[in-house]
């Protein structure tokens, strides 16, 4: 008000009102009606000020805004007394944390904690997914019951707010979970919404029963296996989550000899071929066909290359 007392010199109450708050202005019906959308051809003693009036809680007897306009000097912002003296904020702020008590500051430290990791998740994008949308709303309810009693200091020693942190963590575990797939099929479904909902609704009733809110008595599934029918015009958008492997892969493929990683085959290749004999105890006396050892291997060999250039590294013969 200072400022706009100090810019304007000769405005009155209701000119500070329509420029700070227009919503408390009424206008009249015929200055509304009437043709004043070219304000050039206006003339000046016909056309200021507009003709109105205040709204009611701007116009009742003591109004708080009328009392401050009238006692607000006219200043502009630079020469005015800060609101706030930072050095003795400052040293406000060291002397709390000075004072401040070491459960106090626990308690603080785990609701500041709480609230940022459920708002880190509120940012997550997962389109138009309801079930989403009303548990993320549910965290922060339970959030809010739990967490009140330290935010009051409120403990007494029969308390129950470990177990209620420790229930806490798991919904969050549980929500981080849900949320983890819904990003994932919303920037995977993103050309087909429909899918991405009937799928997150499919898991999302197979995982319910896990976060403890399901029926005692239902029979739960071990492993999430619910197929979805794919329309035509989502048959595209399926198919370019999934690259077609080249010819060379595809040729490699029918050429291996290994199992592949990742598509690839293995860079080395170690191949052991082995003859089991069972032989006697002394191999330059007489034999002794009752009289044998245990199985032994009698040829190894080592061999590094791909499918198309094979190369014997080394080749051993021995008889241990």
């Amino acid at each position: 008000m200072s400022a706009f007392k100090a810019a304007n010199p000769d405005a009155v109450f209701e000119d500070f009102i329509r420029w700070h708050s227009p919503g408390d202005w009424e206008n009249d019906v015929a200055q509304e009606n009437g043709p004043i959308k070219n304000l050039a051809l206006v003339d000046s003693k016909n056309g200021w000020p507009p003709r109105g009036r205040l709204s009611r809680r701007m116009s009742e007897h003591g109004n708080l805004w009328r009392n401050i306009w009238n006692d607000a000097p006219a200043l502009p912002a630079s020469e005015q007394k800060p609101l706030l003296d930072p050095n003795r904020e400052g040293e406000k702020v060291l002397h709390y944390l000075e004072t401040l008590q070491p459960h106090q500051l626990l308690e603080q430290m785990v609701c500041t904690a709480f609230r940022a990791s459920a708002d880190t998740l509120n940012q997550t994008s997962y389109g138009d997914l309801k079930q989403m949308t009303t548990k993320m709303d549910q965290l922060y309810l339970t959030m809010a019951s739990v967490l009140k009693p330290l935010q009051a200091n409120r403990l007494s020693a029969g308390s129950e707010i470990i177990g209620d942190l420790r229930r806490l963590c798991g919904i969050l575990e549980h929500v981080e979970k849900l949320l983890t797939v819904a990003a994932s099929l919303y920037s995977k479904f993103l050309q087909a919404p429909r899918l991405s909902e009937a799928i997150f609704s499919d898991y999302y009733n197979y995982y319910l029963p896990r976060m403890g809110t399901g029926s005692v008595g239902e029979n739960v599934q071990k492993e999430f296996d619910k197929k979805q029918q794919v329309r035509n015009h989502e048959r595209a958008v399926v198919s370019n989550i999934f690259t077609l492997p080249t010819a060379n892969q595809s040729w490699r493929k029918v050429l291996s000899m290994g199992n592949l990683l990742n598509g690839h085959e293995p860079v080395l290749r170690e191949i052991i071929f082995s003859l089991r004999d069972r032989v006697s105890g002394n191999h330059y006396a007489a034999p002794t066909p009752r009289v044998y050892q245990q199985e032994i291997e009698t040829y190894r060999m080592y061999i590094c290359g791909t499918s198309n250039d094979l190369r014997v590294a080394l080749s051993v013969v021995s008889c241990d």
